[in-house]
């Protein structure tokens, strides 16, 4: 009887379109976007019940950018339909998944449901006291399911193999004035500025204090965090974290037995319900780590890397950090690429040619995602060679990586930070206009800084034929923040579903909260996105978003399914559109839709009725 009514509903479906009453029908049946929500679903419910393939048969979890915030890692798993903590003693192991330390916090372990995937989609660390934590927790499930668990890089977990290389005794040894500023960042501060900056707070009680007293691994890793790499109070994060670790396991670094085990706090105990004493933590022992954990064979983020991969394809679902746009579709680095400005000349923007100097272009979206990943593999290989600088300090291992975590050093061409987020969208006006201005430089003026800051054209067709011809109608993002819920583009404009997933930014300076605006820190607020694909297969599923919104309102939208039979009975296909008078809909609440629009870093939210959203069904002027 399913598989009649299955039928018929497609037969309707089809006849509909065929007879040219594909709108009438939208609107008597779908209800389009003029008739309440409420009344389309139980005119529906019994069809999408009955006939609809079954959604629980696939499901992809994923979230990225969660950089070392612990609780908000464990809030995103106690809602997750893909990931939970384990309660019981495991089988088939020498080891318990539940154990409990003299402190009385009970460890739990990582788990994956079945028929699931799980996508972390990079930058592991950085922006919380948890970041050895949450690099331990993702590689340990990892090894549980290696089929089943995917792991990015993101410009935050690669550029951390600068601290090889620049912490080294040899390099200290170099004059405080070599030591510029970062070449792509003009306002940062050179080290030498830095350090003139701390005499100056020490001039008080150290009045003879001199540059080159101050020149030490310590004041060299604070101006390398703040300065060089954009996380000014990770020094002080990683203090509590090594604080942390030693007080539930007894020691820190850890031992073979917890590597082995990697067993992370159950849900119950998050970073504030453990009393720790930082003050016991030195400098010394805040820098060891940042070394440690990078370059020990067993270090949290050493392991992530080995872990990971660039790019990652789950059915008609490609995952990569950044962005795929006209400029890093088919790209593949050189893996001779430097970790500076290009001295090559830059490459044809408009179309990029297949006969290039600095790489090499592939034409098949699979054999291009392997290549990527075989560039990552064979970059830490590198790094693992030869952590330090040469004699002449002119290479060092894994130059590579760090350089397609620059967009200046890739000339622009950098799947892992070219983005498509803008004043919490992804698409504005004035994001197309500087693109266009960037361009023009690069190519004029033969200068590759002109790519720092700047958002790639999510409506070019071009990466979306070229995804579409090789099966694939879904791309999904984090690395730059998106307001305080993820930014959609909906498949309607390219056939391309576009999820752009970074809510790293997402407290409202607008409103108040109370005492719950602060719970994931000052700059995520209250906010909380969970972000998951279901369907009857991977090339048959839609795109699910909940969560909690900037002012505690809580949100579950369902996106129209993408696969061979596309439709939109069972999801709101105004999500992900923009509306007439420049407005993006992102969520539906209740009944109303969350907007938003904004330039750069400014976001501004409105919130409108069903009736009074006008979307703007056709392409955006280029």
């Amino acid at each position: 009887m399913k598989s009649t009514l299955h039928d018929i509903v497609k037969l309707i479906l089809s006849f509909a379109c065929v007879t040219g009453k594909c709108c009438a029908f939208h609107s008597i049946v779908l209800g389009h976007q003029q008739n309440n929500r409420t009344q389309r679903h139980r005119t529906l419910q019994s069809l999408i019940e009955n006939n609809m393939p079954d959604d629980n048969n696939f499901r992809i979890g994923y979230v990225a950018d969660v950089e070392g915030h612990w609780d908000y890692f464990l809030e995103y798993v106690q809602r997750s339909n893909v990931l939970y903590w384990e309660e019981h003693e495991g089988h088939n192991t020498n080891i318990s998944t539940t154990t409990t330390n003299n402190y009385g916090i009970t460890f739990q372990r990582l788990k994956l449901r079945p028929n699931t995937h799980f996508v972390y989609g990079g930058d592991s660390v950085d922006k919380g006291p948890g970041d050895i934590r949450l690099c331990r927790a993702l590689v340990d499930l990892k090894k549980q399911y290696p089929d089943h668990v995917h792991l990015l890089v993101g410009n935050r977990d690669l550029n951390k193999i600068r601290f090889s290389s620049e912490l080294s005794d040899d390099d200290m040894e170099r004059p405080i004035e070599d030591i510029k500023r970062p070449f792509w960042d003009s306002n940062a501060k050179s080290y030498k500025e830095h350090l003139e900056e701390v005499k100056q707070t020490h001039a008080a009680t150290k009045s003879d204090c001199t540059l080159d007293d101050l020149n030490t691994k310590t004041e060299r890793l604070r101006w390398m965090l703040k300065h060089t790499l954009g996380c000014p109070d990770t020094f002080e994060f990683r203090r509590e974290e090594i604080a942390y670790l030693d007080k539930i396991y007894g020691s820190y670094p850890p031992t073979c037995e917890t590597h082995e085990s990697s067993p992370v706090p159950t849900v119950l105990h998050r970073t504030n319900d453990v009393d720790v004493d930082t003050t016991k933590v030195t400098d010394e022992d805040v820098v060891e780590s940042f070394n440690y954990e990078i370059n020990h064979s067993e270090g949290s983020l050493r392991q992530y890397l080995h872990h990971s991969s660039i790019a990652s394809i789950i059915g008609n679902t490609i995952f990569v950090h950044g962005a795929i746009d006209r400029l890093t579709m088919r790209f593949v680095p050189s893996k001779y690429s430097k970790f500076d400005l290009p001295t090559s000349p830059p490459p044809s923007f408009a179309e990029p040619s297949i006969d290039i100097a600095d790489g090499m272009m592939i034409d098949d979206v699979h054999e291009w995602v392997q290549s990527l990943n075989e560039y990552l593999h064979d970059g830490l290989k590198d790094f693992e060679s030869r952590p330090h600088w040469n004699e002449e300090r002119t290479s060092r291992g894994g130059e590579a990586l760090l350089a397609i975590q620059n967009r200046p050093s890739m000339w622009g061409r950098s799947v892992v930070c070219n983005s498509y987020a803008d004043g919490g969208v992804v698409a504005t006006d004035d994001a197309e206009e500087q693109r266009k201005q960037a361009l023009r430089v690069a190519e004029e003026e033969l200068n590759p800084l002109a790519f720092e800051g700047v958002a790639s054209n999510v409506f070019d067709q071009a990466p979306a034929d070229w995804l579409l011809a090789h099966g694939i109608k879904r791309i999904v993002v984090g690395h730059k923040p998106t307001g305080d819920c993820p930014a959609v583009l909906s498949s309607a404009y390219t056939g391309v579903e576009v999820c752009s997933v970074d809510t790293s930014f997402a407290r409202r300076r607008d409103i108040s909260t109370g005492e719950k605006s602060n719970r994931f820190g000052v700059n995520r607020g209250d906010a909380i996105a969970l972000v998951e694909i279901a369907g009857s297969d991977c090339n048959y599923n839609r795109l699910e978003i909940s969560g909690t919104l900037a002012d505690g309102t809580e949100y579950s939208n369902t996106h129209p399914h993408i696969g061979n039979n596309e439709d939109a009975i069972t999801g709101d296909s105004i999500l992900g559109k923009k509306t007439v008078d420049g407005w993006w809909v992102k969520a539906s609440v209740s009944d109303s839709y969350h907007l938003c629009r904004g330039k750069g870093r400014t976001v501004e939210y409105d919130t409108r009725s069903e009736e009074d959203v006008v979307v703007c069904h056709q392409l955006l002027k280029r």
